[in-house]
Parts: structure tokens; sequence; C-alpha cells
């Protein structure tokens, strides 16, 4: 028993169309709010359980319509129990819509360490379809100023969202209101509306959702959350079933495990739980659920980890004759993507880090190890060794390398002593361009990244039609953005959204490499560039009495301007 629920109000002032509480679930309780009394027992009795079964801490989430239309009582029963009682750690959480929320009780729940869950389904224009009021008006402008004061007060704070068809298209924006109000979670709750929203289209949105947030450090969780935490601690839900059960307690007192949404017919007052568990009940309950959940779960390839989750979360928020299939298929793919094994293979020059399968990887390894092997006759000896990160998905290599402005094209790259890419088993024509990229990060060059980027490039094909060198420098003049470059630390990637060898950008930084190459020869140029570990190229071609980088650009400039040029092709 991790979990008390307790629906302390059946009123809300907002009317939202897909509401399971007022409009897809029984709710036939008369419209009103739970007494203090009710309140306090509910802990009493929860708490004493929680002794009986030697736990040490449990969540109380304080649950509506909307909470804090009974915002006394909440504060009172607070303050009464604190954070500890009988033993028992308290993790408060009260879920809200946050049209009531007020600096004083945001200063209330900071004071008692209560986790506020507020609730936002998108911008303005989405949030106000989603939720709008009795009379059809938006709320998001009720929302806003709860939002300004929980980010001023820094409270503990989540967002809590539904993926449905009127917001699954703006499910980026959650995530950008979360990082405009400094808030580091997000609940996202999966879609019930089952026939308007496949679950490959939900799957699609979850990872890329799910990975725009982790780049901007926002965590997102959701009802799949238990299966992976039962994943990483190694154990069968089956078998922790009774340790993971949680209690929902309505507004008169009565109860059920939300679990067994068929228990919801059963009505048992708060009073009696502790005899429910000490006469057997709680155990006769478990055991329907064990036969119901071995029934409809058989063969399904999170059955260890899910058993029933799933399932359990249509019948609580549609009803226990709703058809879970689409729901089923969903934490089916979700899950075991995010529990896919991190495989891991050792070398002497690299090792390799993926989330995919590296079953038959000989020809992938066979060309990182030429790659290396030439680098090292061309440039030098690594210092160490390089990590290369296999990831399945572009929101994968965005997230995990920490580059979140990447291009959809981009199919590698590299921080540290890191390489990303995300084509499986399949090597990028990119691999020699990044790879020098790793080898100049580990000598800790002082280049400009412009020239960088036209080294890896002239490394990785020396070959220069100066036919599209002069048109590059016709469409876009790389030089004249060199200062805003520097100064204003704009990367190449940045400024043109073409691959390198379509980007005029990248074309002239490679061809004014070559051109340099061509001037110093090639043992001057290698030495130019050792230099640069200790000095900047400017200090470094006047360490060498050599003509100074602006000279270099306009001699650049004015010999290819100078010849008559026909394409190579």
């Amino acid at each position: 028993m991790d979990w008390l629920r307790l629906n302390v109000s059946n009123l809300c002032n907002f009317k939202c169309p897909g509401c399971h509480v007022f409009e897809l679930g029984e709710n036939n309780l008369p419209s009103r709010v739970m007494s203090k009394e009710v309140f306090i027992d509910s802990i009493e009795h929860f708490v004493a359980l929680m002794i009986q079964k030697n736990h040490t801490e449990t969540k109380v989430s304080i649950y509506g319509g909307e909470t804090l239309a009974n915002k006394k009582v909440i504060k009172e029963c607070i303050q009464l129990f604190g954070n500890h009682y009988k033993g028992i750690k308290l993790h408060w959480i009260v879920n809200t819509n946050g049209s009531l929320l007020k600096e004083e009780d945001i200063l209330f729940f900071k004071e008692n360490k209560v986790e506020i869950h507020i609730s936002v389904d998108g911008p303005e224009e989405i949030h106000n379809i989603s939720r709008p009021t009795h009379k059809g008006k938006g709320t998001f402008h009720m929302v806003v100023p709860a939002l300004e004061l929980l980010k001023k007060y820094q409270s503990l704070v989540q967002l809590n969202t539904y993926m449905m068809p009127s917001n699954y298209l703006s499910l980026k924006d959650v995530v950008d209101i979360a990082e405009k109000y400094d808030i580091k979670k997000i609940y996202l709750d999966q879609f019930y509306n089952l026939d308007m929203i496949s679950h490959q289209v939900g799957m699609d949105i979850y990872r890329e959702v799910y990975f725009y947030a982790l780049m901007k450090g926002i965590q997102v969780t959701g009802p799949w959350s238990r299966v992976l935490k039962t994943h990483q601690g190694f154990t069968k839900k089956r078998d922790v079933l009774h340790e993971q059960l949680s209690i929902e307690v309505n507004i008169d007192g009565t109860f059920y495990f939300p679990g067994s949404v068929e228990t919801k017919k059963e009505i048992r007052n708060i009073k009696e739980l502790n005899s429910l568990f000490s006469n057997g009940d709680a155990e006769k309950i478990i055991e329907k659920m064990k036969v119901k959940f071995d029934k409809k779960c058989e063969g399904c390839s999170i059955i260890d980890q899910c058993y029933g989750s799933a399932i359990q979360q249509v019948h609580y928020h549609i009803s226990s004759d709703a058809d879970p299939g689409v729901s089923c298929n969903f934490f089916r793919d979700w899950c075991g993507f995010l529990m896919r094994p991190v495989q891991y293979k050792k070398f002497e020059k690299f090792e390799i880090i993926s989330l995919i399968s590296l079953d038959g990887t000989d020809v992938m390894v066979s060309k990182i190890v030429s790659a290396i092997s030439m680098l090292e006759k061309k440039l030098w000896k690594l210092n160490s060794k390089i990590v290369f990160n296999i990831v399945e998905y572009t929101e994968e290599l965005r997230a995990v390398s920490g580059q979140n402005n990447l291009p959809n094209w981009v199919k590698a790259t590299t921080a540290g002593d890191s390489f990303f890419y995300h084509v499986g088993t399949e090597l990028t024509p990119a691999l020699i361009h990044e790879l020098t990229h790793l080898f100049i990060a580990q000598k800790k060059l002082q280049l400009p990244e412009w020239m960088t980027e036209g080294l890896c490039e002239w490394i990785q094909n020396s070959e220069l039609d100066m036919y599209l060198v002069k048109k590059s420098m016709v469409e876009k003049n790389l030089f004249s953005l060199i200062e805003e470059m520097e100064f204003g630390k704009i990367l190449l990637i940045e400024l043109d959204n073409k691959k390198p060898f379509e980007n005029p950008l990248y074309i002239q930084a490679k061809g004014f490499v070559g051109f340099l190459i061509k001037e110093l020869g090639q043992e001057q140029f290698n030495l130019l560039i050792e230099t640069t570990i200790t000095n900047d190229l400017e200090s470094s071609l006047k360490v060498m009495k050599l003509k100074t980088l602006h000279e270099y650009i306009i001699n650049f400039c004015s010999e290819v301007f100078s010849q008559r040029l026909v394409s190579n092709g």
C-alpha cells in the first residue's frame, strides 16, 4: 500500500468535455465537498494500515473535482497531520486546475512541503478548448497567475496534461510552458478517446515529446511510470501486487481499490479498511484481480512489469466494460521502447554503447577501425578511447548528445570524447567528418568553429569543385559572417539548414582549408594546426611569421573570383 487518494470535492468551476469524473465515469455521489471528519478518518485508518504492514512512507494525493473548492479543510488537515504522522512519512500532493490557487495558498503549501500538480493542456487556444468554464468560456487566463506565483516562490510543481485529439499536436507547447515557469516535471497521461488516436500515433507523439522535454531538463512521467519502476527494480508486479495497491476515498467516506474498478460497486466505509485486510477480504479482491489479469495479459511481452496497469487505466477512466486493447498496445510499445536493454562492446581504440541490437556489427566495427587508423596516420594518435553511442531516433540523438538544435537530416554528432548517431548498424558518410571533430577535440585545438568544419570536410574528402566554391561565395559569403559567428556564438549548422555538402558556408570553409594547404604546403599547414594547441589561429600565424588570417581570406576570395571556372559536372 503506497498511495492514498482523497476525492475531496465533487464541485468544479470548469466543465472539461473529457473529464472522467463527471462525464465518462460513474459519479452518482451528490455534489459537495469532503468533510473534515472523513478526511481525518481516511488518514488515520490508512496510516494504521501502513503501520500494520511495516511501511514507513506513503503518498497522499488530494483530488477532485476542483480540490481547492475545499481548501479550508485541506489546509486544516495538512496542518494537523504534518509531514510525519505516527512514524509514517506523508508526501502531500494537491491536484488543481489552478484557477483558485492564490498567493497565500502557495505560501502555505510551500511551507508544508506540498507538491502542487496543476493542469495545463497546451497554449491558450488549445487549453481553452479542453478546459472551458460551464458557460463555455476559456480558462487559460485564470491559470497563468498561478503559474507565475509558483515560479516566483519556487514551489514543488508538476504540470498535468492528457493526450487528446484537441491537443496531441501541441504537447511540445506544454513542455515550453513548463520551461517558461521553471517546472521540471510533466505528467503526460495517455489518451482515452480510444477511437480517435491510434496507439502508433500516440507512440510517435510520446517519443517526440519525451525527448523534447529531456533536452530541456524536464522529466516526463505518465501512467506507465510504475511499469518502468517495476522493470528497474527487477520485480514482477504480480508478486508485489499487495504492496502496490492504492486506496481511493470518495467524499462520503466510501473507498475502493482503483486497480479493481469493480469494487466501486462494493460500498465500504474507510473505517472498515483495516478489518478488510485482517479478515481476508482484501486477499480475495487481490486474487480476483490476479485471475482477471492472468487471463487478459497472457502472452503480453511486458506482463511481468505491467500486469494489468494498462487495463486499469482504461477501466478507471471510462468503465469496466471498455475495451483496453488500444491502451494495451500503447503500453506494450511505449514501455518496451523505454525498457530497451543497453548493449556494450569494447575494442582497443573505442567502445560502443547501444540502445539497439549489436548483433551482426562486424561491418560497422570494421569501418570504425579503418577510419580511426586512417585518421591516426593523417593527423595524430588518439589520446583516449572514443565512445560510440548508438540510438534509434533523431529525438534520442538530440537528447543524449545535449544538442537540441540539430536539424532532422543530421545522422551523427559529437560531444567531448563521444560520437552519437541514430542510424542503427549502418554508418553514415559523416563518419570521417565527425571522427575528425573528436581528434581535434582531444588535442584541444583553438581553431575557429567555421575552420574546424572546413577541416573536417577536407579530411573527409579533399576533392574540391572550385565551381561550387565560387557559386557558394556568390550565394552566401561565409567570411562576412565570421565576426558574428565568433562573438555571437552562432554555429554553421544554424546558419543554413542544408547538409554540409550542399551548404554554401561549409563549401567555402572547406575551400579555404584547401587553399591554405596549397599555399603553405601540407607539412607547414600541419605545423600551423599543431601550434593552435597553445595559441589561437591568429597568434599561430604570427608565431610562424606567416600572413594574417585576414590577408589569407582576401587572397582566397580574390583567387576564386579571378578564375573563369567551369563545373566539374
